[in-house]
């Protein structure tokens, strides 16, 4: 339906606010569903006309629920000045002017009718209901804890038991949309229905004693009775499509009282008393959103830092297996050479000196030398050729150890910008207490509004105004009865004695005033405004210290609310970050650090050193080799120039000295460096031995914290998005059925248009159904149609 415009400015007086609070709780929640106000023009409209459709479903149970029968009044009324015709869709069965003896132009199930108005106008029909109620009604009676039929119980005595079911039968399973906390939608099946609430009333004549109920507000009727009101909310998440509730007493000559039944649709993202609720689903959806959000990215982060040590961890234990072969080589093989090599060139420098002594009889010595030399010399050329190999090796291992050194510097950085990492979560903790704040606010915005209402009712209170009462019931007495319905719900609430009392005086002035009678409204005023005051601002105190414990100072008593929990949590999550980032960046260490340290980088930077000693001590050892080369040539030569004669056989042998002494020089130093290279290559064993040792903590660590940590915060905060998301879908889905199914029949196009559903369950006493009483019944029903037209005018006016 699409709302019209209307021509004057909107204004509130305060009498205006006075008719609404004595109208009452059905009332209330009929306006409160309303849609806009409309005008309809044709062709042939003229002026400035606003129209207003009310439908009310009356329909008639007996004391089972059975449907007996059912009508339906339809009530038109015009305002402002000149000529619209409308079209109005209808029950054709049965249909009767209410306002005259004229007919109406019905076809295809619509009524036409053209109307000329000043001021205000009205065309009031009533028809058969040929319609499916939305609700219904089971009733169940137990005398004496056996079930039984509702005539079984007039005329007996005993304890009675009834219990009502009222259920929504506009239930169906449609298909929503939500985000499912991921960023992507995803659909789910759920039940929906228009939504509707409602309430239940009846009273309990004064053979009715000992009255319980849990569900019920029960209150006096000021002629020995007990009235009980049950108030329905029949749609979820907010309430449930079934609401079951009902009374025991102890009866004598029984009876089964009648009762009745209103309901009506409501949309819950618009009306006051529910779009609050609907807000809050709406705002966990978008905080689990937020939560996943943050701890989905934190948690790969981790994964990263989780495959990179493991990759370290391969690369160490490498790196372990090749310094233990090397360790092994130097200590076992090439230590041991060198020592015997060593001895070996001093017993050559002892057996040149022997043979400058004996050079005489040396010539055969000298051939052996010089093959010796030979010999040597060859070995010497083989060894050197090997030397480039191992020195390359070496010089491999030293750029690897740079090249892990370089990558733990870049782990270091990575774990070092974890905190970075955590800030959307930190932001999603943000936006929780940003949501806690504007609640806040809103409590104490109502809280404030709620206080002025309460002064307001008692300064009217103070003054005492009066209202006189007509000849004939009319609104004004059903707005008094409302006051006195209020004003006896309070009393029933009160334990003193004097104060219930004096309370229930007041009540029974409004409920039994006579016609033409008037009525002071200060007491009822007073009450009202007292309940305000004392009961709903204390709650909303209440509230504000849930949400926040400092809110309103020493009232919340040090309790911690809602506000003081998040900043733990967000407390909670820098000591997490903070915690891990300082154990990895503990193990992993900095530079300048060495094994003794027992971290990562200490290792690889002794092994380093230790690469480094290895490294110096080979060079030596290359130069050890070129000496004993050149001391080998040197001996070759003057072994040959001895074999070629005695006379140069002093001087070769000096010269075989020498050769020797420079052998037994390098030797010795081929023997230190080599010691000094397998120390090195020991160190650096021990040193890969301690950082593989440590490395799997990394990798666990992280893996732990990812599968206890951050993939149960995705868990949950996905979980709360689609448990939230689901619900939410569920009331806009409520809400869209609410605008384009809730009408009986529909009403003209753009007219503010309202239905009520109004049931009478009928009691059991011994005697037939009173036509009088259907008669008032329908009666009472035009006056609460007109008492709504007349309020959604002056709200959209």
């Amino acid at each position: 339906m699409t709302p019209t415009t209307t021509t004057g400015a909107r204004r509130a007086t305060s009498a205006r606010r006075a008719g609404v609070v004595a109208l009452g709780l059905p009332l209330a929640l009929l306006v409160a569903s309303s849609p806009a106000t409309g005008a309809v023009r044709a062709a042939t409209d003229t002026g400035d006309v606003v129209v207003t459709n009310t439908e009310t479903v009356q329909a008639r149970l007996d004391a089972t629920g059975k449907l007996t029968g059912a009508r339906v009044y339809e009530q038109l009324s015009f305002t402002g000045n000149g000529t619209r015709t409308v079209a109005n869709p209808v029950s054709a069965k049965g249909l009767r002017n209410l306002d005259g003896f004229g007919g109406f132009t019905v076809q295809d199930g619509v009524m036409q009718a053209t109307v000329t108005v000043d001021g205000e106008q009205r065309l009031r029909t009533v028809s058969d209901f040929d319609g499916e109620l939305p609700v219904s009604v089971d009733i169940e009676y137990y005398l004496d804890g056996e079930k039984v039929a509702p005539g079984a119980v007039v005329g007996k005595s005993g304890e009675l038991e009834v219990r009502y079911t009222v259920t929504n039968l506009t239930s169906r399973q449609d298909e929503v949309t939500y985000d499912n906390g991921t960023g992507r939608q995803a659909t789910a099946t759920a039940e929906t229905v228009i939504p509707m609430v409602g309430q239940l009333t009846t009273t309990l004549p004064s053979t009715f004693t000992a009255v319980t109920s849990d569900e019920a507000n029960m209150a006096g009727d000021g002629r020995g009775g007990t009235k009980l009101s049950y108030t329905m909310t029949l749609f979820p998440p907010i309430g449930s499509p079934t609401a079951e509730f009902g009374y025991t007493a102890q009866i004598r000559t029984g009876e089964i009282p009648p009762a009745s039944v209103t309901a009506l649709p409501v949309s819950p993202l618009t009306s006051p008393s529910f779009k609050g609720g609907s807000a809050s689903y709406q705002g966990g959806a978008e905080s689990g959103i937020a939560l996943t959000a943050g701890a989905t990215e934190i948690d790969a982060n981790l994964l990263k830092l989780r495959d990179g040590a493991a990759t370290l961890l391969d690369g160490l234990l490498q790196l372990r297996t090749g310094a233990d072969q090397l360790a092994a080589g130097l200590n076992d093989t090439a230590l041991p050479g060198s020592n015997q090599l060593a001895a070996g060139a001093k017993t050559a420098a002892t057996g040149a000196a022997a043979l400058a002594t004996g050079a005489a009889s040396a010539d055969a010595g000298a051939q052996q030398v010089a093959a010796g030399a030979a010999a040597l010399g060859s070995g010497l050329t083989s060894a050197g050729d090997k030397v480039p190999q191992l020195l390359g090796g070496l010089e491999q291992i030293a750029g690897g150890l740079g090249t892990v050194d370089a990558g733990l510097v870049q782990l270091y950085g990575g774990v070092d910008a974890l905190p970075a990492s955590a800030k959307p979560l930190k932001d999603g903790v943000e936006s929780l207490e940003g949501g806690v704040a504007t609640l806040l606010a809103g409590a104490q915005s109502l809280r404030a509004t709620l206080a002025s209402e309460a002064d307001v009712l008692l300064a009217l209170a103070a003054i005492n105004p009066t209202v006189t009462l007509p000849a004939a019931p009319d609104a004004t007495t059903l707005r008094v009865q409302a006051l006195g319905s209020f004003v006896a719900g309070v009393a029933a609430k009160e334990a003193d004695a004097d104060k219930k009392l004096e309370l229930d005086n007041v009540a029974n002035s409004y409920l039994t005033a006579p016609a033409s009678s008037t009525v002071p409204l200060g007491p009822g005023l007073k009450v009202l405004g007292t309940v305000l005051k004392d009961g709903a601002v204390p709650g909303l105190v209440a509230m504000q210290c849930g949400l926040n414990a400092t809110a309103t100072g020493a009232a919340c008593a040090g309790k911690p609310g809602l506000a003081e929990g998040l900043a733990g949590v967000d407390a909670g999550v820098d000591q997490l970050v903070n915690s891990v980032r300082g154990q990895v960046l503990g193990a992993i260490g900095t530079a300048g650090q060495t094994a003794a340290d027992k971290t990562l980088r200490g290792g690889v930077g002794s092994l380093s050193a230790g690469a480094a000693e290895l490294l110096e001590g080979t060079r030596t050892l290359v130069g050890g080799l070129g000496q004993l080369s050149a001391g080998a040539s040197s001996l070759q030569a003057g072994s040959s120039q001895l074999a070629g004669g005695t006379r140069q056989i002093a001087t070769g042998a000096g010269q075989l000295s020498t050769g020797a002494g420079q052998l037994a020089a390098g030797a010795d130093r081929l023997a230190g460096g080599l010691r000094t290279a397998a120390d090195g290559s020991q160190t650096l064993a021990d040193g890969l031995g301690t950082a593989a040792d440590g490395a799997p903590a990394i990798v666990d660590g992280a893996q732990q914290l990812s599968e206890e940590g951050t993939s149960v915060l995705v868990e949950t905060g996905a979980a709360t998005a689609a448990d939230y998301g689901v619900k939410y879908a569920v009331i806009e889905a409520g809400a869209a059925r609410a605008a384009d199914e809730s009408m009986a029949y529909g009403g003209p196009e753009g007219a503010a248009s309202v239905t009520a559903y109004s049931i009478e369950i009928a009691g059991a006493d011994g005697s037939g159904a009173s036509s009088l009483g259907r008669g008032v019944a329908a009666v009472a029903l035009f006056g609460l149609g007109g008492a709504l037209a007349a309020f959604a005018r002056r709200r959209f006016a």
